[in-house]
């Protein structure tokens, strides 16, 4: 049986210009997603490129760490979620999906805006990382941070709520994990780059709890 390091460097193939497709993929699920189920799926799917890009800067070993931290987040997310569909079912019910759209999952409803801010986040990384190359990681691995560091400031900006919000954080901070881990690719940044992304999820958790019980005692 193999472990999963071994299948690690088996799927090591997608670790280029395969992975910054299936982060475009990630980004727009998260993008155009209206229901947390989906955008908690588009996070794992996320960490899941994200973790093989971190194989061509660290250890594969240390990327699998990286990996599971993210979906311990994704995790965190999910109970999130139910907790708070939980407390709404209790007070409300669940709106029908329109007719018209039953073949489709719920997207957003500025959707045709959501797509040029995800093209236009393409672009600007792209142009940045061909201008603008960062020291020490290859030239899609830096393409990769820019995107994730510029989707993730776009996703935070236009969202207002707080797990979304939490979410574009930790879409920028994955940015940020994949180039500081080629400057430093030790194990205790690792531990506090993750520290930081729980400590994110964990204030998203709160504040949306918190926002949901004060709506209900209001």
């Amino acid at each position: 049986m193999e472990t999963l390091l071994e299948i690690i460097d088996r799927i090591s193939f997608l670790a280029s210009m395969p992975a910054i497709g299936g982060l475009l993929i990630a980004l727009g699920i998260l993008l155009l997603a209206k229901r947390w189920p989906l955008q908690v799926t588009g996070v794992a799917i996320l960490y899941f490129f994200v973790g093989l890009l971190h194989t061509r800067v660290i250890r594969p070993e240390v990327a699998l760490i990286k990996a599971l931290i993210g979906w311990l987040i994704c995790l965190t997310l999910y109970i999130t979620g139910r907790h708070l569909d939980e407390r709404r079912g209790d007070n409300e019910a669940a709106p029908e999906p329109a007719p018209t759209r039953r073949w489709l999952p719920p997207l957003a409803d500025d959707t045709p805006l959501r797509l040029i801010v995800l093209l236009v986040a393409f672009v600007v990384a792209y142009a940045i990382s061909t201008y603008l190359p960062l020291p020490q990681v290859a030239a899609h691995v830096g393409m990769a941070c820019y995107l994730l560091a510029v989707a993730g400031l776009l996703l935070a900006g236009m969202s207002e709520d707080a797990i979304q919000v939490g979410m574009g954080l930790l879409v920028f901070l994955a940015g940020f994990d994949l180039f500081f881990g080629a400057l430093e690719p030790s194990l205790a940044v690792a531990g506090l780059l993750g520290a930081a992304g729980f400590f994110i999820t964990l204030a998203v958790t709160f504040m949306a709890v918190t926002h949901a019980v004060s709506g209900e005692e209001g």
